[in-house]
Order: C-alpha cells, then sequence, then structure tokens
C-alpha cells in the first residue's frame, strides 16, 4: 500500500470511529438500541456514504452526521426485521426482540429513526435541509413498502415482482449513500441514475443472498428467487438463470456508476466487483455440492 493510500485509509478509519461515536451518542440512553450497535456490523453504508463525501470535497461534518444517519436507518430496520421474521440471533447474539422483548425492539428502532433525522438536523446542508430530509423520508417509506410486499409474498410471482419487491425492500438505504451526498454537492442531476445503478445492485444482492439460503427458506416458506425460478424448471437450471442475471445486474451498476462525478462511486464499484467475484464463487461451489 502507497503512502498515499494509507494516510487515506487512516483517516476514513477515524472518520468511521467518529461517526460510530455520533450514532451511539444519539441513543446512549437506550440500552436495546445501544445493545444492538455495539454488538458488530460492517458498518458498510458509513463507509460508503464517507467515501462518497470525501470524493465530492464535502465537510467532513457533513458527510460524517449523513453517514451516522444512514446507518442508524438500516440498524433500524435489522431490529424490526428480526422482530417480524421471528430470527432470535443477530451477529452472533441474541436479536434485540429475543434479548429485550419484542416491545423494546419496537422502540429500539424506532428511537434509531428519530436519532437519524437528528443527525441529518445537524448536517451543513446550505439550504438544502428540506430536500435532505424529503429525501431519506421517501427512501423509508420505499423500504417499508418493499417490507410489506415481502411479507405477503408467495414463490409464484413473477420474476419481475421478485426484482421490484427487492428493489424496495434493500435499494432506498443503499442509495442513499450516493443521494444524500450528491445532493450536498449540487450535483442533482446524477441522483436518478445513481438510484437506478443502486437498485440494480441491491437486487443482485438479494439475489445472492437467496443462493445462499435457498434452503432454509425453503422450509420456512420465505421468498426466495432460486424457489420462484426452480417452480418453472430444474434446480440447477435455475441457479444458472439467477446467477447470471446477478451478473448482468452487477455489470450494468458498474457502468453507470462508472459516469458519477468525481469517481464519488469508486467504493461502490469496488465493492460490485467484489460481489461479481462472489457471485462466480457460489455458482462453482453451488454444482460442486450436486
Amino acid at each position: 500500500m502507497s503512502e498515499t493510500s494509507l494516510v487515506s485509509h487512516n483517516d476514513s478509519h477515524e472518520m468511521l470511529q467518529q461517526c460510530e461515536a455520533l450514532m451511539r451518542e444519539k441513543v446512549s440512553h437506550n440500552a436495546a438500541a445501544l445493545f444492538h450497535l455495539t454488538s458488530g456490523g460492517s458498518r458498510t453504508r458509513a463507509k460508503l456514504c464517507i467515501d462518497a463525501g470525501k470524493a465530492l470535497r464535502l465537510s467532513p461534518q457533513s458527510f460524517i452526521a449523513t453517514a451516522g444517519a444512514i446507518e442508524l436507518l438500516h440498524n433500524a430496520s435489522l431490529i424490526h426485521d428480526d422482530l417480524q421474521d421471528g430470527d432470535e440471533n443477530r451477529r452472533g447474539n441474541h436479536s434485540v426482540w429475543k434479548k429485550f422483548g419484542k416491545g423494546h425492539a419496537i422502540c429500539a428502532g424506532d428511537l434509531m429513526i428519530s436519532a437519524a433525522y437528528s443527525l441529518l438536523a445537524e448536517v451543513d446542508a446550505n439550504g438544502h435541509h428540506v430536500s435532505l430530509f424529503s429525501t431519506m423520508h421517501q427512501a423509508i417509506a420505499d423500504t417499508v413498502e418493499g417490507q410489506h410486499l415481502d411479507i405477503g409474498a408467495q414463490n409464484t410471482l413473477s420474476e419481475n415482482d421478485y426484482e421490484k419487491i427487492a428493489a424496495l425492500k434493500s435499494g432506498p438505504l443503499i442509495q442513499l449513500t450516493l443521494s444524500l451526498p450528491l445532493l450536498l454537492a449540487g450535483y442533482e442531476k446524477y441522483i436518478d441514475s445513481a438510484n437506478t445503478a443502486l437498485a440494480q445492485f441491491a437486487v443482485a444482492y438479494q439475489i445472492l443472498d437467496d443462493l445462499d439460503d435457498w434452503q432454509q427458506d425453503s422450509l420456512r416458506g420465505h421468498l426466495n428467487i432460486v424457489n420462484l425460478v426452480t417452480s418453472k424448471s430444474s434446480r440447477s437450471k435455475a441457479i444458472f438463470a439467477v446467477h447470471s442475471r446477478s451478473q448482468y445486474l452487477l455489470e450494468e451498476c458498474h457502468k453507470t456508476l462508472a459516469l458519477m462525478p468525481r469517481q464519488c462511486a469508486a467504493s461502490m464499484i469496488e465493492t460490485a466487483m467484489m460481489m461479481h467475484q462472489k457471485a462466480d464463487d457460489m455458482l462453482v461451489n453451488k454444482f460442486k455440492e450436486k
């Protein structure tokens, strides 16, 4: 690693620590929320937002607070998702509802959503606060709609409907990692194309997750693209087909993100390339299992 790269890495690490401190401070009086935040997590969305903000030359105060707001929303969704799915474990620990009870889990998730707005209010937005809040609200609304559709979904729906649900469930919060920095930097004209690319990324991510979990999801009756396609063909053909679809989506995502200003999507492109390789590795392993 070059000296310049090492300095940049250390700088990003310090900023991520500041982001973590802001998040914990906002929920420090709530044991359930604090337990969840201190139990781990990759903080991928915070890292992506910080890298985009740095590339767009925003003030560190602005993009660190924005990154914290996005991460709080994501973690709130995990707490509520575990409760709805009845998942008892998260990150090697009990899930929040299992440790503290269902009521406390609802309250912890709600607090994180409120705290996200509080962090965003602290951003030096140069008159963009209304747009920031409305953009974040729409992301939350779309995520809720995706979860609503997923709860009632069956493995008999169309592949297009599956992708719509996947894009709504997983896309909106990852989209914020680019849309909010672009908005703050005055690059609004790029937001629609960035959102399209990250919706493609989100669907590809969900497909890979389904490739890993199709057996478990089949037993639990959960929506899974592998099981959906298998109802129309053989298992091996379904696995190959959904793998190909994920690769196509990631490639299209890459093409669009490469056009973003100041290479602000470089970290997102790197993440998409890693997922592309992961998909290939998963395909090889799935057919080795046969």
